[in-house]
């Protein structure tokens, strides 16, 4: 048999593909967890990362839009959830998939996905990263409140913590976390006016007085603060403001966030968008981009918003004050205060040129500082260590 010629045979040197098994519950409402694996999909190194992503559904669940899409993007496998009760035959399943990706590094994105993960790990060798993307302690209630107990107790048996911000960082350690990471979020700039028709028809329903619209994207949830934002416009509109308050997503608080805007007599002018296939004609039919939160760590929201030149008000929690330059790229308000909400809203409200160029420094520090590349890259390195280390403990 002749020898290959030398430009076809492998380079011995060149890297092994370390295949990501990335794993996510998927849960009928969708956030920040969701929107970093869209984009992992569209930036990852696919020859050297093979991807395979794993979905936890409950049987006959339908995704949610985002996920839809991520796993038209992504090779996928859907794996039936049956509750915590029944995790450990659903960590078998795992674990044979696991088996077919030989060198293959564990991905985990949410408390399903580090339950199972824990378990595998028990008997199964495979290094595992926990992505924590937020936890929101006391704002949360019910059984959300003891899954992200679980979640807390979870990752410090993990290979490595993957955390967006040091404000997570400290958090995660303070729960015993030794190995940890830092994968600054990304998100691309996006061009504003590709969405301007879809904006302008938004604009037409939200708002048909042409008035302002502050709006708020993400889950409907007490940790995210979007009850300061309704509670900040009677007091607004009373001024004289024609100001339309618009919630992009769903989530826990919904109902009582209707309630509260029927109670102060702005129910007409807050507007629930729900869940949206696309947000960026959403936030480009935004005047202002709301961010109050109780607790977070950096929220992708206010990057998105940030990549269409939006301007951003957002409350000083987590590394919200690394992204929003107060008083250059947007205004910082304290955590939980109504009176500063309002009063940076009403400056922004009547100052469309500090809007723009607001809207345009925003833009501007993202492409700068926050690049999906730059993010992918950094998460990239991780797996790539620890497939190293695991393939050195094998030998």
């Amino acid at each position: 048999m002749m020898p290959a010629p030398m430009s076809d045979r492998p380079d011995p040197t060149a890297p092994r593909p370390v295949p990501l098994v990335m794993v996510k519950g998927a849960y009928l409402s969708a956030g920040g967890p969701e929107t970093l694996l869209r984009m992992i999909a569209d930036t990852l190194d696919r020859d050297r990362f093979p991807p395979l992503l794993v979905l936890l559904a409950r049987p006959g669940e339908r995704l949610p839009p985002v996920l839809e899409d991520v796993a038209a993007r992504l090779p996928t496998q859907r794996i039936d959830w049956h509750g915590v009760a029944r995790s450990p035959a659903t960590a078998r399943r795992l674990a044979a998939l696991l088996a077919s990706q030989p060198g293959a590094v564990l991905h985990a994105n949410d408390m399903r996905a580090n339950l199972l993960a824990f378990m595998v790990t028990r008997f199964r060798r495979v290094p595992w990263i926990a992505h924590v993307h937020g936890w929101l302690r006391h704002t949360h209630s019910g059984i959300q409140k003891y899954y992200e107990e679980v979640d807390r107790r979870l990752v410090r048996f993990a290979d490595l913590v993957l955390v967006g911000s040091s404000a997570m960082e400290e958090e995660v350690r303070r729960v015993g976390a030794t190995r940890v990471g830092l994968v600054t979020n990304g998100i691309p700039a996006a061009d504003r006016a590709a969405h301007a028709a879809e904006a302008a028809i938004i604009r037409a329903r939200v708002a048909p007085s042409g008035g302002i619209i502050a709006g708020t994207l993400g889950r409907l949830h007490p940790g995210k603060g979007q009850a300061l934002l309704i509670e900040a416009l009677p007091g607004l509109r009373a001024q004289g403001l024609d100001l339309t308050v618009l919630l992009v997503g769903d989530g826990p608080a919904e109902a009582e966030y209707r309630a509260l805007a029927q109670r102060l007599g702005v129910a007409g002018h807050v507007h629930f968008a729900g869940l949206v296939p696309q947000v960026l004609p959403w936030l480009c039919a935004m005047d202002v981009m709301c961010v109050p939160s109780i607790k977070d760590s950096l929220p992708l929201s206010a990057m998105e918003a940030m990549s269409v030149g939006c301007p951003v008000i957002a409350s000083r929690t987590g590394d919200l004050p690394v992204a929003i330059q107060d008083g250059e790229t947007g205004l910082l308000v304290d955590i939980g205060s109504v009176p500063a909400l309002a009063a940076a809203l009403a400056r922004l409200a009547r100052d469309p040129d500090l809007r723009a160029r607001f809207g345009a420094a925003g833009r501007q520090r993202l492409i700068d500082h926050f690049s999906p590349a730059a993010m992918l890259r950094q998460l990239e390195g991780f797996a790539a260590t620890l497939a190293t280390k695991e393939a050195a403990r094998g030998r």
